[in-house]
């Protein structure tokens, strides 16, 4: 699901700015941002793990993992009604966490367009995490070779 706007982005996932989204100022909320990633990165995973393409009840401890660390930069602001497109890759695989990556790009243009304003970047740092034990697990062989097969030559795997 690559996009020629983001590259370097293994997924990509359109976003509509809705009139929920918007601060006092009309423009997007920076705390929105943040759902934005969410959104694109739970739908990275669960395509990762075989989401089936019309399976809407989904048990979130399905997921796996949590978030323990998350931050974002705002380059531009974006308005209601705006479309936007959200790259989400993974970058770093260590023991049992892991990195993804985001740039969030205005969309008006079409996808074959290489022109785009960047409205925001972020990173995410989350934990595989077994709901039933309440511990954080090790990456399987298995999911790290799934993981490598997405997004090629620019993963790191740090570690056994």
């Amino acid at each position: 699901m690559r996009d020629v706007r983001l590259p370097d982005f293994s997924f990509t996932f359109p976003v509509q700015v809705w009139f929920r989204d918007l601060d006092a100022m009309g423009h997007v909320n920076n705390a929105v941002y943040l759902s934005y990633c969410e959104q694109a990165r739970t739908e990275y995973w669960l395509s990762l793990m075989g989401r089936e393409p019309n399976e809407f009840e989904i048990d979130p401890r399905r997921l796996g993992f949590v978030v323990v660390h998350i931050e974002c930069s705002f380059h531009s602001p974006a308005f209601l009604g705006q479309p936007l497109l959200v790259g989400c890759r993974l970058s770093d695989i260590k023991t049992t966490s892991f990195d993804f990556h985001y740039r969030i790009i205005s969309a008006e243009k079409d996808a074959s367009d290489t022109d785009f304003r960047l409205v925001a970047t972020g990173k995410s740092v989350q934990v595989l995490y077994d709901w039933n034990g309440k511990k954080k697990i090790p990456f399987s062989e298995e999911l790290k070779a799934r993981i490598a097969a997405r997004e090629g030559s620019s993963l790191k795997i740090h570690g056994g």
